[in-house]
């Protein structure tokens, strides 16, 4: 299930594999240089290229599985969802690996309209994320996060948040910090990508684009499995 319009074009894969093309050479090539010059600014360059390269090497299996699904039957589109899903998920954390307890979550709205868990990865996989009902305040947040699509939200601190700052501050089970961004497009949105961990402060603001880029790429898997 999606919100928002429907695309009076969704058949237009030109548009979709142009935008995958665009977001995978782009996205990747602008946050692995700023990721990188933030991170390794005083080290050479031959380190500032490794640190690129392990961010395309992380995310290349996700762009590989996408670009597959177009010749996909519907069916086998869908089920893919959740393969995409868990290679998104293990990307997060494979590049965020030195955030203790990092947990990566793709979450994807259902036929009823609440927002469920497709898979995560982090702290051990003990407790699963719990979904994000629409008839509550906290599903109602979120889902409105969701429509709107825009910049991914950045809690640094949620004992540090007013409740009526932020769209929604999730269940505070088990983490203090979190980022979350909308898969959506121009038109439709699809669920949320979230990374969170258990000690504030541990995520910084470049690690928003991440999410956001990842985000990115599964609106198109979303939205090819929807066609």
């Amino acid at each position: 299930m999606t919100l928002g319009q429907d695309r009076a074009d969704r058949g237009d894969w030109a548009y979709l594999l142009s935008g995958f093309a665009a977001i995978v050479v782009g996205g990747l090539v602008l946050w692995a240089k700023q990721r990188a010059s933030e991170e390794v600014a005083n080290l050479d360059m031959k380190v500032a290229d490794r640190f690129r390269i392990t961010i395309k090497d992380a995310l290349q299996p996700v762009a590989e599985l996408i670009a597959d699904m177009p010749a996909q039957t519907r069916t086998v589109r869908r089920e893919s969802i959740k393969t995409v899903s868990t290679q998104a998920v293990s990307a997060l954390r494979l590049l965020l690996k030195d955030v203790s307890r990092l947990r990566a979550t793709v979450y994807q709205i259902n036929a009823d309209g609440d927002m469920e868990c497709v898979c995560y990865h982090g702290r051990g996989n003990s407790v699963q994320p719990q979904p994000f009902i629409r008839t509550t305040l906290r599903g109602e947040r979120a889902l409105e996060f969701v429509r709107r699509g825009g910049e991914p939200l950045f809690i640094r601190d949620i004992d540090k948040v007013n409740e009526g700052d932020v769209d929604y501050r999730g269940t505070r089970s088990g983490y203090k910090t979190f980022i979350s961004a909308s898969i959506h497009n121009d038109a439709d949105g699809y669920g949320m990508v979230t990374i969170d961990a258990p000690r504030a402060g541990s995520l910084v603001d470049t690690d928003k684009q991440l999410v956001a880029l990842v985000a990115d790429l599964l609106a198109i898997a979303f939205a090819i499995a929807e066609h």
